[in-house]
């Protein structure tokens, strides 16, 4: 097969680089570069191409990064033998079988599990070939650093330390790398014995609910939030104080914080509208909490792959006081990798430790020793950073590719990858009828429409937002939903 070339404009506004990658995926999707196929190695590719070793490293990287090819110790770099283009006849289960026969249902989820989402009045049977998920279990999230380091831990390790039973609070290699990494990210010191390992942020809240919360206190949550949380602190709690987001985060104008135990917020992206809290409000959100005796908890679980510059933490503008900081790894290293954790202040830590005793033995070790070695050896920040790129590309092909079929629509919030929410111009029917046409037209958006909070709070922008992801569409698919949008 003639060896493929790409066409370097060196001129061009577009980098060499992205000129690379984006002929690269081009060639893949029409079937120029067939899987399985060998690319040749950087040093012919950057002599023949006339380009520099680094060059071609940085695109085959990015290439690798959303699933187009694929990097085999000893073997060299590959067409990925499933690349995104390839992927309808598993996106559309109905692909490959005869007539009259269908798939087995998945099991329904439990609206406590972390993944639960309850849009069953609205998302078809049957998964539909073109889909704005958030692709947490695809290729972009399959990290070869973290398939790297469980091979080693495996393979060169021979599971050192993994028969015995590992501290309650987490493995203490792990609690002490975290709390080097979280003080660099935050800018003040963090304890490792501050630091506790647990299976996702349900199981956080649980432990902060039980631990923490105090008869006649209520607990105060953004409306909309996710379901599981809500039913978590409703049956704990004396009741749930909803406070209604608008385009700028939890909107604070209207609340009272008395009788209020804990303030539950997600600033850095929430989750479902993915608007970020600006500075001002963080600012006013803590001194209330602050003068009302109130204990914040703060959730980060798309702060890892923020592509905008972010205002401070809550963590790091309280000083570590009054503030427990709950992050989430999933987002970033795939769906099963369920590990966070909690920066508690001193004050509450023994309350939480003495609660998490009760609550299990400990967790896996070989997770926690793999996620600890990818920390430490500093390639989880590799990992982000290329991520972050290879994000910020995707997100402006769909800015651009939605500007181009529906005209100037309104961004809410895209500073998270890979989360975009949007306004419904005017001229268009409701969220709800909107998102059934897409189904029908062949087009997955998760969540149930309208987006209404549990407490009915009128909201401007609830009954126009639009939030999806770009995590499972590859970038032939996203000219192709908009323009399907376009005619809804």
């Amino acid at each position: 097969m003639k060896a493929f070339l790409p066409s370097l404009d060196r001129g061009a506004d577009d980098n060499l680089q992205e000129q690379i990658v984006r002929q690269f995926i081009t060639a893949i999707a029409e079937g120029g570069l067939r899987p399985g196929q060998r690319l040749p190695s950087v040093r012919e590719s950057a002599a023949r191409w006339c380009v520099s070793r680094n060059t071609v490293v940085l695109a085959y990287e990015r290439l690798e990064a959303e699933g187009y090819v694929e990097a085999r110790s000893s073997s060299g770099t590959f067409v990925h033998r499933m690349p995104p283009g390839a992927r309808q006849a598993i996106t559309n289960p109905s692909a490959g079988l005869e007539a009259g026969e269908s798939r087995r249902p998945r099991p329904a989820r439990s609206a406590l599990d972390p993944a639960f989402v309850d849009d069953s009045q609205h998302r078809p049977l049957q998964a539909v070939p073109l889909s704005l998920g958030f692709g947490s279990n695809m290729p972009l999230y399959r990290a070869r650093e973290w398939r790297r380091v469980v091979q080693r831990l495996l393979a060169h390790d021979g599971w050192r330390g993994g028969g015995q039973f590992q501290p309650n609070a987490g493995l203490p290699f792990l609690r002490e790398t975290l709390a080097r990494w979280l003080t660099a990210r935050h800018g003040l010191p963090v304890d490792a014995r501050q630091v506790i390992v647990v299976a996702g942020l349900q199981q956080a809240h649980s432990i902060i609910a039980r631990a923490l919360l105090r008869p006649g206190r209520s607990v105060m949550l953004e409306d909309p939030c996710y379901v599981g949380k809500r039913r978590l602190y409703a049956a704990f709690g004396e009741g749930v104080r909803p406070v209604p987001v608008d385009e700028h985060g939890i909107n604070l104008h209207d609340a009272s914080f008395d009788g209020v135990g804990l303030a539950v917020v997600n600033p850095g992206c929430h989750v479902p509208l993915n608007v970020t809290l600006p500075l001002g409000r963080r600012r006013q959100l803590l001194a209330a909490a602050r003068a009302a005796g109130t204990l914040v908890v703060e959730e980060s679980m798309y702060d890892l792959l923020s592509l905008d510059d972010d205002p401070p933490s809550l963590l790091s503008l309280g000083g570590g006081q009054g503030v427990i900081h709950a992050g989430l790894f999933a987002p970033t290293l795939g769906g099963g990798v369920m590990l966070g954790y909690l920066v508690v202040p001193w004050a509450e830590l023994q309350a939480v430790i003495e609660t998490k005793l009760l609550m299990d033995n400990g967790l896996p070790w070989l997770e926690q020793e793999a996620l600890a070695r990818l920390i430490d050896s500093g390639e989880l920040d590799q990992l982000l950073r290329r991520t972050r790129t290879v994000m910020m590309r995707r997100r402006q092909v769909v800015l651009d590719t939605q500007r181009r079929h529906l005209g100037e629509v309104t961004p809410v919030g895209t500073g998270k990858a890979p989360r975009m929410s949007w306004l419904l111009p005017e001229q268009w029917p409701d969220t709800a009828i909107f998102v059934a046409r897409a189904a029908e037209a062949g087009i997955y958006v998760p969540g149930r429409y309208p987006l209404v909070p549990a407490s009915d709070m009128k909201s401007p922008i609830n009954a126009r937002i639009i939030s999806h992801g770009y995590g499972e569409i590859d970038d032939q698919e996203i000219d192709r939903v908009f323009s399907l949008m376009a005619s809804l």
